[in-house]
């Protein structure tokens, strides 16, 4: 078995932790519009805003299908930018990571959060950012997990991919990686053990 050089993190759902569910919700409610939204998983947001095609406001004004006042559009930016939050455990599980491995992020993204990740320094102990809103392409497209091998300069062999879907596994496990469907903190700690990643 190849030794365990990269450890590839998806951003929302596994290294930060929150809900789109619950984000459509709060944004109806500051919208006034009377729906409430469920999802048995979280799900790409929109693919153009994930591009990098669109704009915050172009996407949610699409997506809730109302007028929305500059005011209005300010509260809907304020509750996306505060949907997901880095969880202390989860900082000291990567800083522990760091002294062994190479660290990758691999995440659907949007310019907005992921500027505010960048100014919190959330981004910092990830050496190679693959961030779809910047490359063009989105998950479970595989070219965007050959993009990442690319630019890590490592075979998939020597890599693990972590994401909270399981579809977004397979083009990785297609390209030789480890995988780990993530579910809990305690569950990956777990999971990394077992396939030799060696957690200090």
């Amino acid at each position: 078995m190849a030794e365990i050089q990269a450890v590839i993190f998806d951003v929302g759902g596994v290294y930060l932790q929150g809900s789109f569910v619950d984000f459509v919700n709060r944004g109806y409610r500051a919208l006034s519009i009377e729906k409430t939204y469920s999802a048995s998983e979280e799900i790409t947001f929109d693919e153009d805003f994930n591009k990098g095609h669109i704009g915050a406001e172009e996407c949610f004004t699409r997506y809730f299908g109302v007028p929305i006042t500059n005011i209005q559009m300010q509260d809907i930016l304020k509750l996306w930018k505060s949907t997901w939050k880095l969880q202390p455990e989860m900082s000291g599980l990567v800083k522990k990571l760091r002294e062994n491995h190479r660290l990758s992020i691999l995440s659907n993204s949007d310019p907005v959060n992921s500027l505010e990740y960048s100014r919190k320094g959330w981004y910092d102990p990830f050496e190679v950012l693959v961030l779809s809103h910047v490359v063009g392409i989105i998950k479970p497209d595989k070219r965007i997990y050959e993009l990442t091998l690319e630019r890590l300069k490592t075979p998939g062999e020597s890599c693990v991919f972590i994401d909270d879907q399981e579809r977004n596994l397979i083009p990785a496990q297609e390209l030789g990686m480890k995988t780990v469907l993530y579910k809990t903190l305690e569950q990956l700690t777990r999971e990394l053990a077992k396939i030799g990643v060696k957690i200090n």
